[in-house]
C-alpha cells in the first residue's frame, strides 16, 4: 500500500519529526558518499600537490641562486685569468724580458756573475722560463734588484734565493755579497703550442 502525501500530514508531529530526521540524515549520506568525499579526497590530492611544488620551486629558487653565484665567481675567475695573463710575456718577449732583468742589476750596481737561460719547462697551458742568475754587490743593492725585478710589468718570481758572505778574511769598506737564485718567467701557451710540446729556445 502506497503511502500519500495525505497520509503523512495525518501522522502525528513525532513521527514527522523522526521521518524529517531520517530523510536528512539519508540526504547528508548520499551527498557525502557521492559529492563530498570526492571533493575532500580530490582537495587532500591538490593540497599535497601544492606542497610538493612549493618544495620543489624553494628547491629550484635555491639552485637558481647557486647558479648566478657561480656565474659570478666563474666571471670574476675569467677576469683574473685575463689580467694574469696579460702579464704573461710572449714568445717574443722573452729576450726583452731577460736583458730587462740584466740591466736591473747593473742599474743596482751589481756584478753579475752569472746569467744562465735554462731549457723552458712546459706545463697545462704555460711554459716556464727559469733563469739561473748570480749577483755580487752590497745587500741593500741586492734587495733593491729582488724588488724591482718583482715589479716587472710581467710575471718574474724569485726561487732559491740564497746570500752568501765574501769568501775570504773581512778587510773593512762596504761588505761584499754574493746572491744565486733561480728567476723563472712564464709564457702563456695556445693550443697549437701546448700540442707541440716545449716552445724553443
Amino acid at each position: 500500500m502506497a503511502i500519500t502525501a495525505d497520509d503523512l500530514k495525518k501522522l502525528p508531529t513525532k513521527y514527522k519529526i523522526i521521518i524529517g530526521v531520517v530523510f536528512v540524515l539519508l540526504l547528508g549520506y548520499f551527498y557525502y558518499f557521492f559529492f563530498l568525499q570526492a571533493a575532500l579526497q580530490k582537495k587532500a590530492s591538490l593540497t599535497d600537490n601544492l606542497a610538493t611544488l612549493e618544495v620543489q620551486i624553494i628547491q629550484r629558487q635555491a639552485v637558481a641562486r647557486q647558479i648566478e653565484r657561480h656565474k659570478r665567481e666563474i666571471e670574476e675567475l675569467n677576469e683574473s685569468l685575463m689580467i694574469s695573463l696579460a702579464k704573461l710575456p710572449e714568445q717574443k718577449d722573452i729576450p726583452t724580458l731577460l736583458t730587462a732583468m740584466s740591466v736591473a742589476a747593473h742599474a743596482k750596481s751589481l756584478d753579475v756573475m752569472l746569467f744562465e737561460p735554462l731549457q723552458p719547462v712546459p706545463q697545462d697551458f704555460y711554459a716556464e722560463f727559469p733563469v739561473r742568475m748570480t749577483v755580487r754587490g752590497r745587500y741593500h743593492d741586492i734587495k733593491a734588484f729582488f724588488k724591482e725585478v718583482s715589479q716587472l710589468p710581467r710575471i718574474v718570481n724569485v726561487n732559491d734565493a740564497s746570500i752568501r758572505g765574501p769568501s775570504g778574511e773581512y778587510t773593512g769598506g762596504p761588505l761584499v755579497l754574493e746572491a744565486e737564485c733561480l728567476m723563472k718567467t712564464y709564457m702563456f701557451l695556445d693550443m697549437r703550442e701546448q700540442s707541440a710540446g716545449a716552445p724553443a729556445k
